[in-house]
């Protein structure tokens, strides 16, 4: 038997087109969504990743800077215990150099002159004494100028003054420097 089909065939043919269009459309937005999951799933780890990149570089910066700042503190200490050093090694050179400045300065005070003070300060030396007369402390300042550790003595104060029994005597006060070839810390390391 055949079949008459009544309905007219363009609205079917264009109602199933119009259909399949549907379809397709539908399939080409869940295919556009997925690849739009895909890409923002992919952005998203990567964006991750670069984070976790980031978080790893900054703590390695902070170690770093707080090992810089470590490395800081020692080479202060350092410094300072350099220094420490330095200082206690020139003490240790001009140790003998200023027992030897001594004995020498013993050596070459007259038997009529009595010292009362000695105080050094850096590379000069100050004599306060007695003395019997102004011969007596020429010949010490002779003595002092002939000396190899000591320079020019500059006489600063002479004064006569009455002492025991109405004895009279000279008081004074010598600058002696110490000469730059004859330093103490030079010295010390001879013997």
């Amino acid at each position: 038997m055949t079949r008459i089909n009544l309905l007219p065939w363009r609205e079917v043919r264009r109602f199933r087109r119009h259909r399949e269009l549907i379809g397709m459309l539908i399939g080409a937005a869940i295919f556009a969504m997925g690849i739009v999951f895909l890409v923002q799933t992919e952005i998203d780890s990567r964006i991750q990743y670069q984070q976790q990149r980031n978080d790893y570089l900054k703590g390695e910066i902070a170690r770093l800077k707080k090992a810089a700042e470590e490395l800081t503190e020692l080479q202060k200490t350092k410094n300072r215990l350099v220094e420490r050093l330095n200082v206690i090694q020139t003490l240790q050179a001009s140790r003998p150099g200023m027992v030897r400045m001594l004995d020498e300065l013993v050596r070459l005070i007259p038997q009529d002159i009595y010292l009362t003070a000695f105080k050094t300060v850096g590379n000069q030396v100050t004599l306060n004494g007695v003395a019997r007369s102004d011969t007596v402390i020429s010949e010490f300042m002779r003595g002092i100028r002939g000396a190899k550790r000591f320079g020019e003595p500059v006489l600063q104060i002479i004064e006569t003054k009455n002492v025991n029994n109405n004895v009279q005597a000279r008081v004074f006060e010598l600058i002696v420097p110490l000469k730059p070839g004859a330093d103490p810390a030079g010295a010390g390391g001879k013997k």
